[in-house]
């Protein structure tokens, strides 16, 4: 066999069922030997670098496998940045495989060359080069097991011609993986009794608990054991923007997001009002905490915090008490704990209390979900989504102009439902290249892709993507002609002084079409009520271009925001 040969059956080993890309010049032998493994793995082409990547993470979220994909070198290299920094912050286990110039070509000015492990370094757990063919098996092992272990993780492995060219001499002894690194998080760990009984004492102790849930809650696949838990204590459950779809929105004791982005003013008013906060795989990061003034100081309040990463204990705020292990095995072994104690109090009224808030604003959101104005309110276009989506739904969103009213109004069902967004670093360009990697992770899932045009204008080609793997997805633009979130943040903070924000809106649904999708372009309520339907009744992609409201014309659901509108007197 020779070295590419030998990385794909590695990959096999590991039960690797698809690999993103984009070929090139330094990858003809990878694809040689991908061609031979067709049977057993897929290659999904994809338009650009950045959206094989960016399909490589969506299928590690749902699919809780590590996400493969690989690019040639040089440009190709440079294009796959965005999408393994964001894997990598996000605790998402995407391996990126690069091949690269000869060795015998290193400071020769060879075309492409590029010191691509410098490059990854600091936006992976680990990036290396290989330089014998005999090191490869060895080397894919360790990559899986990087990514898979501890807080799961980016990996880069660079392949020089010679390496997917030479013969590989070692036989097939080393051939074989790491069963457990085939899947996410690997060997896991739980904390121990002594901690655990402590954090009991703390929870039965309290009389206003509440449990924050995390984008590690989701990555744990905790949400059984979150909703034991919650309903053995009767603690209310906020979540993150990550964390949003750990239970389902309907369960009387899941208040919705907490913080700035999208916030749920009585989800935020449970964290300020409760004695012991639990945080489940949370990095308590400046959003979830509108810059960590959320919850405010306040005497006795008890901060405890579970996490699988022992660098995020204790890392935002001074916590009461810290235990390390998976979000999943240590709820297991709480909630048990938790049963062996004396039963425990009916819900107190707080939490009814809190309910009654909850209800009030959903009730106060009724006129927006009605609304017939145009162009159409992002408020009515969720309402409008959440009618129709069944109760396995996967939605993926972009950041930016969606962000805030998909957080704030969307409504999942449950059974496996997740809703997916890049938090860690904001890119745009995600969600349509999402849809792929989401498809083939959760083929019976519903597709639901939401981006505005900043979105659209960075990963368009991949709409032939879509139409050529025939991906159901129903797909919605949010078409404003402008960088509304920039723009709003203009508004409040330039005196209005618009720059270099504003675009030609044109019409996005003839270039869908052009690649040979159905495509619709709306202006109205009733237009959107009628595409969604028929959306929603097709088996493949579907664009819908709706003409929305722009953010300077009503301020979103943003706290800060908000708050920056009354100090200055702000009327948008």
């Amino acid at each position: 066999m020779n070295g590419a040969q030998v990385l794909v059956r590695m990959l096999q080993e590991h039960k690797v069922e698809c690999i993103f890309g984009v070929p090139g010049d330094t990858s003809i032998k990878l694809y040689e030997a991908l061609f031979d493994a067709s049977s057993a793995i897929s290659h999904i082409m994809a338009r650009d670098e950045r959206s094989a990547s960016f399909m490589a993470d969506a299928y590690a979220r749902l699919s809780h496998r590590p996400g493969i994909c690989e690019c040639p070198s040089g440009a190709g290299a440079l294009y796959s940045v965005p999408g393994v920094a964001e894997a990598n912050a996000s605790s998402i286990p995407v391996i990126l495989i690069t091949s690269d110039i000869p060795l015998s070509g290193e400071g020769k000015k060879t075309i492409t060359e590029l010191d691509t492990q410098s490059l990854f370094e600091s936006i992976t757990k680990w990036s290396s080069v290989i330089k014998q063919v005999e090191k490869i098996p060895e080397t894919i092992r360790r990559a899986f097991r990087i990514a898979t272990t501890g807080r799961p993780g980016a990996v880069h492995l660079a392949f020089p011609q010679e390496v997917l060219d030479g013969k590989f001499t070692s036989g097939a002894k080393e051939i074989y993986a790491d069963p457990e690194c085939s899947v996410y998080p690997a060997y896991r760990c739980r904390g121990s009794r002594n901690v655990l009984q402590k954090l009991v004492d703390n929870l039965l102790e309290a009389k206003r608990p509440v449990i924050v849930a995390g984008g590690g809650a989701n990555h744990s696949q905790a949400g059984k054991e979150i909703i034991s838990l919650s309903e053995c204590l009767q603690a209310p459950v906020v979540t993150t923007i990550s964390g949003q779809g750990i239970m389902p929105d309907d369960h009387p004791l899941a208040l919705g997001v907490i913080g700035d982005n999208g916030f749920h003013p009585h989800a935020n008013r449970a964290v300020e009002e409760s004695d012991a906060l639990l945080y489940i795989g949370c990095k308590m990061g400046s959003v979830s905490t509108i810059k960590w003034t959320l919850p405010s100081f306040k005497a006795g309040r008890k901060i405890l915090q579970i996490d699988l990463d022992p660098e995020l204990l204790s890392n935002n705020f001074k916590n009461t008490l810290s235990v390390a292990g998976d979000a999943r095995l240590v709820l297991e072994d709480l909630v048990a704990l938790l049963k062996n104690r004396e039963k425990l109090t009916p819900p107190p009224t707080w939490v009814q209390d809190l309910n009654r808030a909850r209800a009030e604003f959903w009730e106060h959101s009724e006129t927006a979900f009605h609304s017939a104005a145009t162009p159409l309110k992002p408020h009515r276009i969720i309402s409008a989504l959440n009618k129709r989506l069944p109760l396995t739904s996967i939605v993926i969103a972009d950041a930016g102009t969606p962000t805030p009213y998909i957080t704030r109004y969307l409504k999942l069902g449950g059974k496996g439902s997740r809703f997916i967004i890049p938090r860690a670093y904001g890119g745009l360009g995600y969600a349509i290249p999402a849809m792929v990697g989401a498809h083939l992770a959760r083929p019976e899932a519903r597709l639901v892709g939401l981006f505005g045009d900043g979105s659209l204008g960075m990963s368009a080609g991949e709409l032939e993507t879509l139409v050529r793997l025939k991906t159901p997805a129903v797909l919605i633009h949010f078409n404003n002609g402008s960088f509304g979130w920039i723009k709003a943040l203009q508004a409040l903070h330039a005196n209005g002084k618009f720059f270099s924000v504003d675009f030609t809106a044109g019409q996005p649904s003839r270039v869908a079409e052009g690649f040979g999708m159905k495509a619709f372009r709306v202006n109205t309520a009733a237009e959107l009520d009628d595409t969604l339907d028929a959306a929603f009744s097709s088996d493949g992609p579907v664009f819908l271009d709706v003409v929305t409201e722009s953010e300077v014309k009503e301020l979103p659901p943003v706290h800060s925001w908000h708050q920056a509108a009354l100090k200055s007197g702000t009327s948008i």
